[in-house]
């Protein structure tokens, strides 16, 4: 790795713990540093880097793409620095104290005054002043909290202390040396993250079957799906801790910096158990209403249908007993209960309901319900959701 494009250790400190941390403020406490040089010591290395290395997520501060292929080589770069600081313990003495103040010039003077024999013959190597590498020197030999050199007539005699950090050298350099080759023009394909969030009961399926395809086809996509309700992803969606919502749209959003983009409908259906008793007779609305029941939570469109049903026969909503927002997980409750389910499905996916799901036959009136994106109105559409979209509605049709 060339002198100038090397990642400073201390960036690689920094970078390890925001990563582990999720947060420039934890990672400040974890280093025992303030905030701002946290977060200057982050923008240091991504300008020389020139990539992004962090970006506000669900989980907080979360890598980018770039971010976990850098944290790769920065936390092996640390386990070396640990492995060397075992090393040298078990070679006799106190432990030494590398990890958190070593930098590049420390192991650069250490590594000519081994292979040269003398600080002035270092200097010039390094195009340093002398005193410079003594201090240098001066300062590992500290941390290390070991004897570095011996003095000699003819010069400095290395210890075998000296020729292991000699050593770890080489090793950081090509460990770091994978970050400064791993830029944005070598990589193929679609990149960085893609966090979608999963409004309850609808739209999910859909869902985790582009994932998949997106994950055989761009392996360095990063990929989340987070569930919740309707308001609290619309306000990750607004914090860009988020990129897109999907599921049941409002038509149209009730935030005005969000929109919606229509993708397929669907119906919504009342599903249960395949031996559920209410197949076995006529049903309505009316005779259901003492039935147990899985249904979205209050203020879904699917919570509001479901009541609308009750209230327009005269009768009384029945009273949810089991409140979930995974679709998947719902269709798992309804199988192994006596309960019956409102959920949305097309026609396609109908068809192929769970062997242990049927449907309940009865007319639900004004079921058809529109299924889309909800997107941030800046910026519009990036690369990944616009990829996204299209496999959306390659697999809607």
């Amino acid at each position: 790795m060339a002198e100038e494009a090397r990642i400073a250790l201390k960036q690689v400190r920094v970078i390890d713990a925001v990563a582990r941390t999720r947060s420039f403020e934890q990672a400040a406490r974890t280093l025992n540093t303030s905030q701002p040089v946290v977060s200057r010591t982050i923008a240091s290395a991504e300008k020389a880097l020139g990539i992004a290395l962090f970006q506000r997520g669900w989980s907080g501060t979360e890598p980018t793409s770039w971010g976990e292929a850098t944290l790769k080589h920065c936390s092996a770069a640390l386990k070396l620095i640990q492995k060397a600081e075992d090393e040298i313990a078990i070679a006799g003495g106190p432990r030494p104290n590398l990890r958190a103040f070593l930098r590049w010039h420390h192991l650069d003077a250490v590594a000519a005054v081994v292979r040269l024999g003398s600080a002035s013959a270092a200097s010039v190597h390094l195009n340093m002043t002398q005193p410079a590498i003594s201090r240098s020197i001066a300062a590992i030999t500290q941390y290390s909290k070991q004897v570095l050199f011996n003095r000699r007539r003819d010069g400095l005699e290395a210890t075998g202390q000296a020729r292991r950090l000699a050593a770890l050298r080489e090793e950081l350099l090509q460990e770091l040396d994978g970050i400064a080759t791993f830029k944005p023009e070598t990589k193929r394909g679609l990149i960085d993250r893609l966090a979608v969030g999963m409004l309850p009961f609808s739209g999910q399926n859909i869902v985790a079957k582009v994932f998949g395809t997106l994950t055989d086809r761009y392996p360095d996509l990063r990929l989340m799906a987070v569930p919740g309700s309707y308001n609290m992803l619309a306000e990750a969606l607004r914090r860009r801790e988020i990129d897109c919502m999907v599921g049941i749209l409002r038509g149209p959003s009730p935030f005005n910096d969000l929109r919606e983009i229509f993708l397929h409908d669907e119906k919504f259906t009342l599903v249960a158990r395949h031996d559920h008793p209410c197949h076995s007779r006529p049903v309505s609305i009316s005779t259901l209403q003492d039935e147990k029941w899985i249904v979205a939570p209050h203020g879904t469109p699917v919570r509001a249908y479901f009541e609308e049903l009750f209230r327009n026969v005269g009768a009384v909503p029945p009273t949810q007993t089991c409140e979930i927002l995974s679709f998947g997980n719902a269709e798992q409750v309804i199988m192994n209960s006596n309960s019956i389910g409102l959920l949305s499905y097309s026609d396609e996916n109908l068809k192929s309901l769970p062997d242990r799901l049927r449907k309940v036959e009865i007319d639900l009136p004004g079921s058809e319900i529109a299924i889309g994106l909800t997107v941030r109105k800046s910026g519009g559409l990036t690369a990944i959701l616009k990829v996204f979209e299209d496999h959306l509605r390659g697999q809607a049709s």
